[in-house]
């Protein structure tokens, strides 16, 4: 049975769309920082981003894919005789699936190894139920893991970049998915499970802690109803990863409480033994065997302002290099923010 190598960083790629170049530029600094993730864990594009890195690409070359990347290459109008029996979608993804294949995006030999260089998990919901699965080219060494050990297909790919309505779902063994972000858009807990413990995270809408949401003004007629819904789709994209948060926080308390109280009765055993000359057992050893440990907080990149929500469904070249050099920019202010050496900078 092979021995896994152990894992200590992830990155965690949101799902967005088109703006998934934003995802080059951070992991362009994340590189000259000479910071690389053992595992990446991605949602729709983040997904797609997640498995091109795990075939083998960096910055520079997946750059090279995304500047040339173009609406054409990702989709095209689904609706060909409209019948509301089997209308199920707007656009069609089938040129997307031919860009992964011929454009040299993917190489799922290289995904699926033995021993992968890259640990990949990507996420998909089951369209029937609504139940978030976890799909990974590994085993997670964390017992109660959710993450399901497959042979990683183009299908799984393209499932978790399956939105509701405006792409088709996608069947993996007659079970039927939609895009991972309907439930889960910034999978936080996968990256926990594989056993990473440092953890950066990649998101599309501006954040600065787990209350933080994005701003929405009222305002009337058509621009009130998109900006309404803008914002809405927004609020319900942070949401997951807010939990997520909330839920590590929680357990590297809980994580503390038990050190201190097994530090406590380390000291109560010593101070017994000393008075009453008792062997007895230090509780810490249990620590030791149990491998209690906190998680530092993830560095969290986002953007500094709204980027537009059109951009989900538009593949613009002269946009691509805009996102890219934010993502830059942001990946730059959130390490610096989170105590990290900036190359470059005193």
């Amino acid at each position: 049975m092979m021995t896994r190598t152990k894992v200590s960083r992830a990155l965690v790629l949101s799902g967005g769309g088109g703006r998934g170049a934003y995802h080059v530029g951070v992991l362009r600094f994340l590189e000259e920082h000479e910071w690389s993730p053992d595992v990446v864990v991605g949602t729709s594009i983040g997904a797609i981003n997640g498995a091109a890195i795990a075939s083998g690409h960096t910055a520079y070359s997946l750059w090279s894919l995304w500047r040339r990347l173009t609406t054409e290459d990702v989709q095209r109008h689904g609706i060909k005789v409209f019948s509301p029996e089997k209308w199920n979608h707007l656009l069609d993804t089938s040129p997307l699936r031919k860009t992964l294949v011929e454009g040299g995006w993917i190489d799922l030999a290289r995904v699926n190894a033995s021993a992968p260089e890259k640990h990949l998990r990507v996420t998909v919901v089951e369209a029937e139920t609504g139940q978030l699965r976890v799909f990974g080219n590994s085993a997670d060494p964390q017992p109660g893991s959710h993450t399901e050990h497959v042979e990683i297909t183009l299908d799984h790919i393209l499932a978790s970049c399956s939105i509701p309505v405006v792409y088709p779902p996608t069947e993996i063994g007659g079970t039927t998915f939609w895009d991972g972000g309907t439930v889960a858009n910034t999978p936080l807990a996968p990256a926990v499970d594989a056993g990473a413990e440092d953890i950066v995270v990649v998101l599309m809408t501006p954040w600065e802690d787990e209350t933080d949401r994005p701003r929405y003004t009222p305002v009337g007629g058509l621009k009130g109803l998109f900006l309404a819904a803008g914002a809405a789709f927004e609020w319900a994209l942070l949401a997951s990863f807010q939990a997520d948060l909330k839920l590590f926080k929680r357990t590297n308390k809980i994580v503390r409480l038990t050190l201190e109280n097994y530090r406590l009765q380390a000291e109560n055993a010593a101070l017994r033994t000393q008075l009453q000359g008792e062997s007895i057992p230090s509780p810490m050893s249990r620590v030791a065997a149990l491998e209690y440990r906190e998680i530092a907080p993830p560095v969290i990149v986002s953007p500094q302002r709204q980027i537009p929500l059109l951009d989900i469904i538009r593949y613009d070249p002269d946009n691509h290099e805009k996102l890219y050099h934010m993502g830059y920019e942001d990946a730059r202010t959130a390490w610096k923010q989170a105590g990290r050496v900036v190359e470059g900078q005193g």
